[in-house]
């Protein structure tokens, strides 16, 4: 804002002659502006996308392109679905943020870290030290319990597994009474809530959740967003939801959808 935006003097010289030493006349502040120890800081991006495009080459030669987005970016502490139909590229954008995928071109900055500039074993340790995942399938281990699953995913990451931890995370999703129950012992809403202690394991800056109602039953479906969103509260973790459900959509602060941003996606639409 300018600075003539906001100053004004009480009165205009005119030719009438002046004082010598005329009083200062203090201006007045149209706007004031709060102390500056006042101003909350801006929210910094735990997850930013700058220009990131993703394409396939389908057998017969032809290149489609999956992903073309210009900005995105989710805040420490945020919360937010992304809806999306069948095919417009969310399984992909996870990959990508997540480091599975490379984009062909653009950024991909988790945590201040650029990581579409790293190679494959250093954006494994990105993703197990600052990203928790959460899968539609759960992908637990089956020759494990449900500890010993939180301590495999802490044994990925930069520091070494803490047994209390990995108890107190089992015990905050209600599983303190099934530590050595094995995934086949534990009912399909259990295993989730595995899913989500061990994604919680290494202190991440953001979970990514990847249609976590999709395989519970309706009756369990709310127990597990209500999960996400509490256990990520309380931990200060970011949480992004992917889900074609509107009605877990509109339960979150912030609710998009992929063909909103997503250039590629929404030159496909019908």
């Amino acid at each position: 804002m300018r600075t003539g935006d906001l100053w004004r003097e009480r009165e205009i010289y005119t030719a009438v002659p002046q004082p010598l030493n005329p009083p200062v006349k203090k201006p007045v502040f149209d706007h004031p502006l709060p102390p500056p120890d006042t101003i909350p800081p801006m929210a910094t991006p735990v997850l930013e996308l700058i220009d990131v495009r993703k394409s396939f080459t389908m057998p017969g030669g032809e290149q489609v392109n999956i992903l073309d987005i210009g900005s995105f970016q989710l805040a420490a502490d945020e919360h937010c679905a992304l809806e999306g139909r069948s095919g417009s590229g969310k399984s992909t954008l996870l990959n990508v943020i997540s480091g599975i995928m490379r984009p062909d071109a653009g950024r991909v900055i988790i945590d201040g870290i650029d990581i579409a500039r790293l190679d494959e074993a250093r954006r494994d340790r990105v993703r197990a030290d600052r990203l928790g995942l959460v899968f539609q399938q759960f992908n637990l281990l089956p020759g494990f319990t449900a500890l010993e699953n939180v301590l495999v995913a802490m044994s990925f990451g930069s520091g070494r597994p803490d047994r209390d931890r990995a108890v107190r995370l089992l015990d905050a999703v209600g599983l303190r009474h099934r530590l050595d129950h094995k995934p086949s012992a534990l009912s399909v809403g259990q295993q989730q809530r595995v899913a989500v202690a061990r994604a919680l394991a290494n202190r991440p800056r953001a979970v990514l959740a990847d249609e976590p109602t999709a395989s519970i039953d309706p009756a369990h479906q709310q127990q597990v967003i209500d999960l996400l969103r509490t256990t990520c509260t309380e931990q200060g973790v970011a949480l992004l939801v992917v889900t074609h459900a509107a009605d877990v959509a509109g339960q979150f602060p912030r609710r998009i959808r992929l063909e909103d941003f997503n250039r590629a996606a929404a030159g496909h639409r019908s």
